[in-house]
């Protein structure tokens, strides 16, 4: 439809032919010519921003177009995702099972499947199986109450001689025998009449020995010949509590003899006493435990420890006999005294001679001794610091003596120590007897000066 009309040259909008300002920014009209076409529809007008007027309200409605275009397309993109997914995740469940041909053609050759072999239980020789057989139950066998001693009265019998043959040797169970048979007395005896008679109630034999006790005789007996070495029950009972296996035998192989332990007994001493070495000891008493023990030396290291219980019979190297000629006596011979060996000597173990110990080291000395201290007797270990000149004495009861720091040298240098030990009363060492040998050692001093 052709109109005149009026477009504002500011916002372009379409004007009626006789108006003289614009209806939508007010301008001017009056110099605008009338134009005569088709005019547009008003869904067709586009709205574009011209930045140059600086107009932005005019943009408003263009904006909303856009903004509804791009939800739009975002909301389509969404949907297309979730239906995209959804076919992802049903089609395995969607998907028909594989149709199996039903003709191979002769050219192909099917391929083989594979052979699973399961495994089979053949039936082979029974196994013998061991049973708990029962022990056998004790029979019970019922006695029968033995029948009463019957007997026929003959002529001239009374009834003394009547209970003597039914075995009595007391005239107590008459009364008993006139009662069962309804007699006035013992007299009321006929030729002919039948008398009842109880037997005797048998009695134990005093001189019979009881059957648990003649039992109880064999087993000890049994025990006894089980166990010909002599040791005691409690003993062989101590020695397997080490040695499950041990079991007493008549004598000890040649060579090799049994020690009972005693009180302040300690390895060192054992192996002392017999002149052995540990590693002897250890062979013959597997039921000991040797712990840390180094069996290459005598007396196992400085660490060597055994437990040992007083009582405990082990099994140490008998000495062996030195065969001696005896001269033929002349009957003028002096008698030879016979030396008395001493009960209790110290014997060093460690350090070895001329050990060396650094400024951080402890110093222990170890020795060993042949008994046990008397009452009132102490190790008197005396210490002599060769470089300074001083000489430092202790007492103990037990077989090593760590060394005090205060008898370390003060000085950043070497100083020479020798020691001994010797046995002696408590409280007084000029009683000091049976003195070892001396021994030498090195021990940096502390640094102090």
């Amino acid at each position: 439809m052709s109109k005149a009309s009026k477009r504002c040259p500011i916002c372009e909008s379409v004007n009626s032919s006789k108006a003289t300002s614009c209806y939508n920014c007010g301008a001017s009209l009056e110099a605008v010519d009338v134009e005569v076409g088709q005019q547009p529809s008003p869904t067709n007008r586009s709205m574009e921003y011209d930045y140059r007027y600086g107009e932005t309200d005019l943009i408003e409605d263009s904006l909303r177009s856009r903004a509804r275009a791009y939800m739009t397309g975002i909301g389509l993109l969404l949907l297309g995702v979730l239906i995209g997914a959804s076919v992802i995740v049903a089609a395995p469940l969607l998907q028909p099972e594989p149709a199996v041909p039903a003709v191979i053609n002769a050219d192909e050759s099917p391929t083989p499947r594979p052979t699973v072999v399961l495994a089979t239980v053949t039936q082979g020789i029974p196994t013998a199986t061991a049973t708990l057989s029962p022990s056998p139950s004790p029979t019970i066998t019922l006695t029968p109450t033995p029948e009463p001693c019957i007997q026929n009265v003959q002529t001239g019998d009374g009834m003394i001689a009547i209970v003597s043959r039914c075995g009595h040797r007391s005239l107590d169970v008459i009364p008993l025998v006139v009662t069962l048979n309804n007699l006035n007395d013992e007299n009321d005896l006929r030729p002919g009449q039948q008398i009842i008679v109880p037997y005797p109630t048998p009695t134990d034999d005093p001189a019979a020995v009881p059957e648990a006790q003649s039992d109880a005789q064999t087993v000890s007996n049994e025990l006894a010949s089980a166990n010909p070495s002599g040791l005691s029950q409690e003993q062989i009972r101590q020695t397997q509590e080490f040695d499950p296996f041990f079991r007493p035998t008549p004598t000890n192989p040649p060579g090799v003899q049994n020690y009972q332990v005693q009180a302040g007994d300690t390895i060192v001493s054992i192996v002392a006493q017999f002149n052995t070495e540990i590693n002897a000891i250890d062979l013959l008493n597997p039921q000991l435990t040797f712990s840390q023990c180094e069996m290459g030396q005598t007396f196992g290291g400085p660490t060597c420890s055994v437990a040992l219980r007083e009582g405990e019979i082990i099994r140490v190297p008998a000495p062996t006999p030195t065969p001696t000629l005896s001269p033929t006596p002349s009957g003028s011979e002096t008698p030879t005294p016979t030396a008395t060996a001493t009960f209790n000597a110290p014997s060093l173990i460690s350090p070895d001679p001329r050990a060396y110990f650094r400024r951080d080291e402890v110093v222990t000395l170890r020795w060993t001794a042949t008994g046990a201290l008397a009452p009132g007797e102490v190790y008197l270990v005396e210490v002599q610091s060769l470089t300074q000149g001083l000489l430092y004495l202790a007492e103990t009861t037990d077989l090593f003596l760590v060394v005090p720091l205060e008898w370390q040298g003060p000085a950043a240098r070497q100083f020479e120590y020798a020691w001994s030990v010797s046995i002696a009363q408590q409280g007084d060492p000029d009683s000091a007897r049976s003195a070892t040998a001396i021994r030498a050692f090195t021990w940096e001093g502390r640094g102090e000066e």
